[in-house]
């Protein structure tokens, strides 16, 4: 029979270095918190700066040409590791690289972005935000001496502080840490460090003068079962719009690639047809557009179209290579998108409005825990089980995809799939009906 006791020598050093393993993370977590919430602090009064000093300058969207060669041509030409969104750089970088990202990304990043941004691009700053900390977060690792797989964990927080910092929500900022690296299998090692992280970065950025939350006070229903089908039925197109998200960043990326200039002129020729855009619909669909977020929760009601031109507008900017993220728009998207399909099924617009938030945050970045604690933290304790469905409804419908492609597979959003857990959500044909259950319907396969 075999001796499942344990000595008490053996407890003790079990506790003792479990004690110190909570004191070190507690201790690295604070650092990379500060220097995060540091880092992207003065990114977001940069790019702020950079949005009212450009709105000065007349016609200033008839720049946003030149201003994407610019931008383009520094990241081309001076830090290539800067390319992309930002995250998924930082997922990257996490999962493949153990969590090296060069430093000269921040400073490169940061002007990039704000040059972008500034004269419409339309994108996002939590993405750049997340691979400036990144850059500052993984070299200070390196400075400490620290293994490989402590400095992955370590610029891990990057994500929580980026995410905290620009929304001001510290527990869906940490949240979205541990879920943004493999989808449907949260990395419960990092939970600890990315709380620590996101609350210090929060209360840096205080200190520092920059807090901008994200927070509506809204008439929430009681819960009751109607509205609990109603935020259902509109998670459920939330998450298709989440899918034509993904894809139409996609599709635009693959559409770019096939010009056969250097990257900085295809930014130069995206500008153009931005600029088109903007003349044949409307101006308010170029830089970061989060007047669309407050006019959307405080009930005014956006036309069903809006989502979609955003969408459109995102997609040329980010698929011809502009510096910004995807996740601000994904703010966007949901605000404008929630708003109007909620009214479709009975909700109020500004409810709608929070509901379509959480429900995009959860299908387009995979992080249905991050989205519903941001519904708690942005509108109330009495939205929570709401932002839940929303969340978890529209991450089931949106499928296997992830607006952040280096995100990876973990486990399948259904038993009737089977994924290949560790590819990427961008590499193709690693999901598949289960053998089993193609064998009992075979009208599933593909």
């Amino acid at each position: 029979m075999p001796n499942n006791t344990r000595t008490t020598s053996g407890e003790n050093v079990e506790i003792i270095v479990l004690v110190i393993s909570v004191a070190k993370w507690v201790a690295l977590a604070g650092i990379a918190g500060a220097l995060g919430g540091a880092a992207v602090s003065a990114f977001l009064m940069l790019l702020e700066w950079g949005v009212e000093h450009a709105g000065h300058i007349g016609p200033w969207w008839f720049m946003l040409p030149v201003a994407g060669l610019v931008g383009a041509a520094l990241i081309h030409y001076v830090s290539p590791e800067s390319y992309g969104h930002g995250t998924e750089a930082v997922i990257r970088a996490v999962n493949e690289r153990d969590g090296e990202i060069p430093l000269h990304v921040a400073p490169i990043k940061a002007l990039a972005t704000m040059i972008s941004i500034s004269f419409g691009a339309s994108a996002g700053k939590e993405g750049p935000a997340a691979q400036i900390a990144g850059a500052v977060i993984s070299q200070a690792g390196r400075a400490l001496g620290l293994s490989a797989q402590d400095r992955r964990r370590l610029t891990m927080c990057a994500l929580a502080a980026a995410f905290g910092v620009a929304m001001g929500t510290p527990v869906a900022g940490a949240l979205f840490a541990i879920e943004a690296l493999r989808m449907g299998d949260p990395f419960h090692l990092g939970i600890l460090p990315a709380a620590i992280a996101s609350s210090v970065s929060c209360a840096v950025a205080r200190r520092l003068g920059w807090w901008r939350p994200l927070a509506a006070m809204l008439p929430v229903p009681a819960v009751n079962a109607l509205t609990i089908v109603q935020v259902a039925a509109s998670a459920i197109c939330l998450g298709l719009v989440a899918w034509v998200y993904i894809e139409a960043e996609e599709g635009a990326a693959r559409l770019f690639h096939r010009l056969r200039v250097p990257p900085p002129v295809k930014t130069f020729v995206g500008g153009i047809v931005l600029v088109l855009l903007a003349l044949i619909f409307s101006r308010d669909y170029l830089g970061l557009g989060e007047h669309f977020i407050d006019q959307a929760l405080e009930g005014a009601q956006i036309p069903l179209w809006a989502f979609a031109l955003k969408i459109l507008f995102v997609s040329v900017t980010l698929g011809s290579g502009f510096s910004g993220g995807a996740m601000t728009p994904v703010f966007v998207i949901g605000a404008t998108a929630g708003n109007a399909i909620g009214r479709m099924f009975g909700l109020a617009p500004g409810f709608g409005a929070a509901v379509g938030i959480a429900g995009l945050l959860g299908g387009a970045a995979d992080a249905p825990l991050a989205a519903a604690a941001l519904g708690l933290e942005a509108f109330g304790p009495a939205f929570g089980i709401y932002g839940l469905v929303a969340a978890v409804a529209s991450y089931t419908v949106s499928g296997h995809r992830s607006i952040n492609g280096t995100q990876q597979l973990g486990r399948p959003k259904s038993t009737v799939f089977r994924v290949d857990a560790g590819h990427t959500c961008e590499e193709h044909g690693h999901v598949e009906i289960d053998p089993r259950v193609a064998r009992r319907f075979p009208w599933l396969r593909r």
